[in-house]
């Protein structure tokens, strides 16, 4: 069985209709990662949160501040396996819902992003199926980690399995175990070589890598496991670990993260048939916009291993998943050292941010182009050199909504004369300079880019 899209309307920023689709495992490293990305409150978290709706034998509620003014009713509509679910408000202005066709035997485990636990505790056990019952969507976001407690004592139970994810994670094999105090309190006990200390002293970090490997170790293959932010509290050494982790997993089961982090977009699990989607918010509230199989195609060739360019869709590059808006899009790498240069000696401003070290080429464009008009981006331009016409004119012709120019000269700086090619005369001479010819033409062209990006 398999989750393979979800519909939300009515649920806090969804005034219209919003519409995701899940990856679904295919044997290949990364093939079941459905990775979400987006600024803050655009409304991710309110993605998972109708995700854990469906857990719990008893219909949700939803207060007046879970669902939206403008439409005051909620509807979820869940298709698992070809089969539709729905939750929905019973009537307009309610707080009271419905389930229906709800298969209590699929289950969504959904680790939220805040994930502090009390550090002194009762004892009870809790199997992934008791939690994933106990588990509810509560009227407010909680700041506690609810039921994780539990979860330890059954982790203590099976210690080799848990320990061994743990392990591929932080490198070294930490020491644990549950302990009770004279006031018989329950509380969790590391051990560093002959010292040892309480849960209450426990970083933040190693909380966050323990309920992430909790809500892995005792898995199905075909499960669903959802995480919110894994990346919070962890070094960007373990957040690369934690990737790799989710990447492994999601070979046969459905990964579903939400994060801000550039290192949980993995670009082959994308090409495996992992998916991608970025969510925005507008005047028309939250809008999911997702990428397309001829984006994910885009993206398969220009990651593929250009040994050439191999910074194309390096970290920096990868921050374009993440940006808000405003992106200008350039050839090459001297282009995005050297054009702020250019600027600055004909007293102009570049509105917009450049795209990592540039695109690889002129003819790469067009494919980053298609990525950020399926992921919802508005204000983007490319910048060709002077002899690219044909190429700036074919993405005019494609991306109408965009903004494409060419410099007025073959290239950023002038280039000297070598075995196989003649001299290249460029905006810059020798020294960096601009040239004094091409200084009205570059103030009119920063000017268009400006009133592009700001219109």
């Amino acid at each position: 069985m398999a989750l393979t899209r979800m519909e939300i309307l009515g649920f806090r920023g969804f005034r219209t209709l919003g519409t995701i689709n899940f990856s679904v495992p295919n044997g290949e490293i990364g093939s079941g990662l459905t990775v979400i990305t987006g600024p803050n409150n655009a409304g991710k978290s309110s993605i998972l949160e109708c995700l854990k709706a469906r857990a719990g034998h008893q219909p949700p509620s939803f207060t007046v501040g879970a669902r939206n003014a403008n439409v005051e009713e909620v509807g979820i509509k869940y298709v698992i396996n070809g089969k539709e679910e729905t939750i929905k408000s019973i009537k307009k202005g309610a707080s009271e819902t419905k389930k229906e066709g709800v298969d209590s035997n699929f289950h969504v485990f959904v680790l939220p992003s805040r994930r502090a636990f009390n550090p002194y505790f009762g004892r009870s056990e809790h199997s992934r199926e008791q939690h994933l019952n106990n588990s509810t969507l509560t009227p407010q976001r909680s700041s506690m980690l609810s039921g994780f407690e539990y979860r330890l004592f059954t982790v203590l139970k099976n210690q080799t399995a848990f320990n061994e994810i743990l392990h591929e994670v932080l490198t070294f094999k930490p020491e644990w175990s549950i302990d009770q105090s004279d006031q018989g309190q329950y509380f969790l006990k590391f051990f560093n070589g002959d010292d040892s200390h309480s849960s209450d002293g426990m970083g933040e970090g190693i909380v966050s890598i323990f309920s992430i490997v909790d809500s892995l170790y005792d898995s199905k293959p075909g499960d669903v496991i959802v995480i919110d932010e894994p990346e919070l509290s962890l070094h960007p050494a373990l957040q690369k670990r934690v990737a790799n982790l989710l990447c492994r997993f999601a070979k046969d089961r459905q990964i579903v993260v939400s994060t801000h982090s550039p290192y949980f977009v993995d670009l082959k699990a994308l090409s495996n048939g992992g998916h991608l989607a970025r969510v925005a918010t507008g005047d028309e509230g939250t809008i999911i916009y997702e990428v397309s199989a001829a984006a994910k195609d885009s993206i398969s060739r220009l990651s593929e291993g250009n040994l050439y360019n191999p910074h194309v869709f390096g970290l920096d590059a990868r921050e374009l998943f993440f940006q808000e808006d405003q992106i200008i899009l350039t050839e090459g790498q001297e282009d995005v050292l050297l054009l702020p240069r250019v600027a600055e000696q004909v007293k102009a401003e570049i509105t917009g941010n450049f795209f990592g070290w540039g695109a690889g080429g002129a003819s790469n464009i067009r494919h980053l182009c298609r990525i950020l008009k399926d992921l919802g981006y508005k204000k983007v331009a490319g910048l060709f050199d002077g002899d690219k016409t044909e190429e700036r004119d074919k993405a005019a012709l494609e991306f109408p909504e965009f903004h494409f120019a060419c410099i007025p000269a073959k290239d950023i700086r002038t280039k000297p004369p070598r075995k196989a090619t003649d001299e290249v005369q460029g905006l810059l001479n020798e020294k960096l300079e601009l040239k004094e010819e091409y200084a009205m033409q570059l103030k009119t062209l920063f000017g268009s880019l400006s009133t592009h990006m700001n219109s």
